[in-house]
């Protein structure tokens, strides 16, 4: 029996119809056979560009209220903390925050599996066209194809450890077993981008914005590079970065424009090296249920702060907000002393000044009546309300993630972010890049880039070691999926979160708390420092040799019994 490919919108029709057994006996639209199919250069676009969709779809879509790869990299990190209304909110991802997670934890469970997915839309343009690549645009395609499957087999060996290599579509039966090694997974990636450079096109320019928006030759670079860090061969990595972060094709934006990075205005910069390009159209990929998806749906409630802790919502937030992730306090401090009042800090955070009077950074509604800083000193339209204090936060108040009144995208729906989902940019490549050399013994070379970034930020400019390595890393990326994989990579995990794993701050603004000095006569932000996982007797420690990685979801283990935990305390 031929296979058939059948488009998403007939499949998406057939699961929300009901409908009498007469109505189903129709003639079938909008299919191919694979005999047919799989032939010309306009196949192969089209196979490819239904690859792109599914990426789109399973690694920057939401599922509910949430992004799988957003809170699984992120809130396993060191620097954030898992908010919300209190230790009870959104308990499907903020239990990976406190190590609480097991093998049947939600989030990781989708991110497995709809990683996968994606994998297999990879596939499908590698089996059917690999052999008949007899085109320039065919071997193109099937370049694509292998580097976005190396990237995404990267990243699962980065959270899974072992997980298994899909190289072909499944057949009937088949089960996966584990690769052999994280390592020889992560070299069999770098060999994947290396082998599909050849055939892949070059960015053209750096104002090229729809050269950021599929797998090109640069996206490959950056993929055997960083594969080739996490597998320990420096020398490797280098050897790929080196022409990256040398190409005309790509630039650091300048310090003024860092904010526009995570949101709309950047989509397609000159900095971003390979982006899933969302693009809200109610016609197309599923239409409107499909775009609110693909546009994370509310998941901009989530990266927001708490609006029912304020008396209005701030003029920096499209929606109101859940304040379900926070910046960890003592890395805000941190920060903070580094950058100063740099751009990048600015774009990352804001201090309790600006966030209460800075019309331009963050600005409220009240402030179109007030004239005076005097006037905004004594205004209830504006801070903390919540006398308990807003949960797992301090005086500082992250922004970078925060979705922009310009992110939205009202033709959807305006809980939908209309920001590409970046999957990798300059300003990692070029850390990636002076952390090899700096392995290598080319310590000068990687002071380069490492002071470009310093530069742009704004900060002081240092020499090139490892401890400065790892700051400048944590605060050039915080929040964009790198932080976890880093200190577990460096065999720094457990002592970074011993500083920090139930230390949760609570923020206050006096202006409201009867009994304080500024009491209806001054905002005043403070914070106090609390463990509600130890009293509540949910405080787990994080572990070593079980933490630093993901278990295999269990419901994945259940029906492939080839397929087994191979990391530390999760073996039984």
């Amino acid at each position: 029996m031929k296979k058939i490919i059948i488009s998403l919108a007939v499949c998406a029709g057939f699961l929300v119809a009901s409908c009498d057994e007469d109505r189903l006996d129709i003639e079938q639209k909008a299919v191919s056979s694979t005999a047919t199919f799989y032939k010309t250069d306009d196949d192969a676009v089209s196979a490819t560009t239904a690859m792109y969709a599914q990426f789109l779809d399973n690694l920057a879509g939401c599922e509910g209220i949430w992004n799988a790869w957003i809170m699984g990299l992120n809130y396993s990190a060191d620097d954030v903390f898992a908010a919300g209304g209190d230790i009870t909110d959104h308990p499907d991802f903020r239990i990976l925050n406190e190590f609480r997670h097991d093998e049947r934890n939600v989030v990781s469970d989708v991110l497995y599996k709809k990683t996968y997915k994606a994998i297999y839309a990879a596939n499908l343009v590698i089996n059917y066209f690999d052999g008949k690549a007899d085109t320039p645009t065919k071997k193109r395609c099937v370049a694509e194809a292998r580097t976005m499957r190396a990237y995404a087999h990267m990243m699962l060996a980065l959270v899974f450890y072992r997980p298994p290599l899909v190289d072909h579509l499944l057949g009937a039966g088949e089960k996966t077993t584990n690769c052999e090694s994280q390592k020889g997974l992560l070299e069999w990636c770098a060999t994947e981008c290396e082998e599909a450079m050849a055939d892949l096109k070059e960015r053209s320019g750096a104002s090229d914005a729809a050269g950021a928006f599929v797998a090109t030759k640069g996206f490959a670079q950056f993929v055997a590079g960083k594969a080739s860090v996490f597998a320990g061969d420096m020398a490797r990595a280098a050897k790929n970065l080196k022409p990256l972060v040398e190409s005309s094709n790509y630039a650091l934006v300048p310090g003024n424009r860092f904010r526009d990075l995570f949101h709309v205005e950047g989509n397609g910069c000159e900095e971003k090296i390979m982006e899933l390009n969302f693009r809200g159209n109610a016609n197309l990929g599923g239409g409107y249920w499909g775009n609110i998806f693909r546009g994370r749906w509310m998941v901009a409630n989530v990266l927001n702060w708490r609006g029912d802790d304020m008396p209005a919502k701030p003029n920096i937030s499209a929606v109101g907000g859940w304040g379900g992730a926070s910046i960890n306090d003592q890395f805000a401090i941190k920060m903070y002393a580094n950058d100063g009042d740099g751009p990048r800090r600015k774009a990352t955070f804001l201090t309790p000044d600006e966030f209460l009077y800075d019309h331009d950074l963050c600005g409220w509604p009240s402030d179109t009546a007030m004239v005076t800083l005097e006037q905004k000193k004594k205004d209830p339209g504006r801070g903390i309300t919540k006398i308990g204090g807003s949960f797992s936060r301090g005086i500082y108040l992250e922004v970078k993630m925060m979705m922009h009144p310009n992110d939205a995208e009202l033709t959807i729906g305006d809980n939908c972010n209309n920001t590409n989902f970046c999957l990798a940019r300059l300003g990692e490549a070029y850390l990636l890049y002076a952390e090899a050399c700096l392995n290598n013994g080319n310590k000068d070379e990687g002071k380069k880039y490492l002071n470009m970034i310093q530069a742009r930020a704004e900060a002081p400019i240092t020499d090139l070691t490892l401890q400065t390595l790892q700051d400048e890393k944590q605060y050039e990326l915080w929040f964009e999926g790198c932080r976890f994989n880093d200190i577990v990579r460096w065999g720094i995990a457990k002592e970074c979160y011993d500083k920090v794993l139930d230390n949760i701050p609570y923020l206050y603004d006096d202006f409201f708390i009867e009994g304080t000095a500024y009491y209806q006569k001054e905002h005043h932000l403070r914070a106090e420092t609390k463990h509600p996982l130890k009293e509540a007797g949910q405080y787990f420690p994080f572990q070593v040799n079980k933490n630093e990685y993901l278990p295999i979801p269990a419901g994945v283990l259940e029906i492939n019994d080839q397929l087994h935990q191979c990391w530390g305390a999760w073996v039984k």
